[in-house]
């Protein structure tokens, strides 16, 4: 496995911009026990930053509210290490260049396709979208946890977790179907947009780390071992169509309390 567990994630600046995305991650990040752990470098950060929405905290004022700086942060690409991904969009090769430096194999991010295959076989990398990532390792308990923390600090609707859980439809279809037994009967909200084309890239499972033997592309970057692993717990529930969240139930925690706007 390329980091101990929990699971350790790379965070794009795409991800660290989105509020609704960004407060599900972190505050899952923040349990006792919790399913993985997140990382982004300094020059993400900046980027992410870059074009705040009116109301939005800076991932940079979050990082600093809860002291992550020495934890969430890793150390800058260099130039040699960026020059290992030609076959990656050169807007994204100092992301995957700052994973792979710092030992961590899966990058989230909402550009998968910005990600090049060769590259990340090469050097052992996946690229998965935060939807799809979130709907493969939250636990039920996690996701419930998670969605009244951010609720008890919202000032405008959705305030509740099944609103919540509701609106996230909107841009996280995958996360909305894996999580319908917490919150069974809530409705979808309407969807802002087609769900993403591209939900996965690369050669470490998403939800364990570890580089299988079989190929993972079939499975949306879920390890055989994985999907079994689930398959037992929830044998009525399929994971190659996105409906089914892995690993162990977790226990509540008190969270990132970030109101910021979704």
């Amino acid at each position: 496995m390329i980091s101990e567990p929990p699971l350790a994630v790379f965070l794009d600046a795409d991800v660290l911009a989105a509020p609704l995305t960004r407060s599900v991650i972190l505050m899952a990040s923040q349990q006792d026990e919790p399913p993985f752990q997140v990382r982004w470098s300094e020059l993400v950060e900046a980027e992410a930053d870059r074009h705040p929405r009116p109301g939005q905290r800076l991932v940079r004022e979050i990082r600093e509210r809860f002291d992550w700086g020495s934890e969430a942060l890793v150390g800058a690409a260099s130039v040699l290490d960026m020059s290992a991904f030609a076959d990656t969009d050169t807007k994204d090769r100092h992301v995957a260049a700052a994973a792979h430096s710092a030992g961590i194999g899966v990058i989230v991010t909402r550009n998968v396709r910005h990600f090049g295959r060769r590259d990340l076989a090469a050097l052992s990398l996946s690229a998965v979208n935060p939807d799809w990532f979130l709907a493969v390792t939250l636990t039920g308990r996690v996701y419930g946890a998670t969605l009244e923390d951010i609720c008890s600090a919202r000032t405008r609707d959705p305030q509740t977790p099944e609103a919540l859980h509701s609106a996230l439809a909107r841009g996280h279809p995958h996360l909305f179907g894996a999580m319908g037994h917490v919150f069974p009967g809530v409705a979808p909200g309407s969807y802002e947009n087609r769900p993403a084309a591209n939900l996965f890239r690369g050669a470490r499972c998403v939800a364990c780390g570890e580089r299988p033997d079989e190929p993972l592309e079939r499975a949306n970057g879920v390890c055989a071992r994985c999907v079994n692993q689930r398959r037992s717990a929830r044998s009525q529930v399929s994971l190659n169509d996105g409906t089914a969240p892995l690993g162990p139930p977790r226990r509540h925690f008190p969270g990132e309390r970030d109101g910021t706007r979704s």
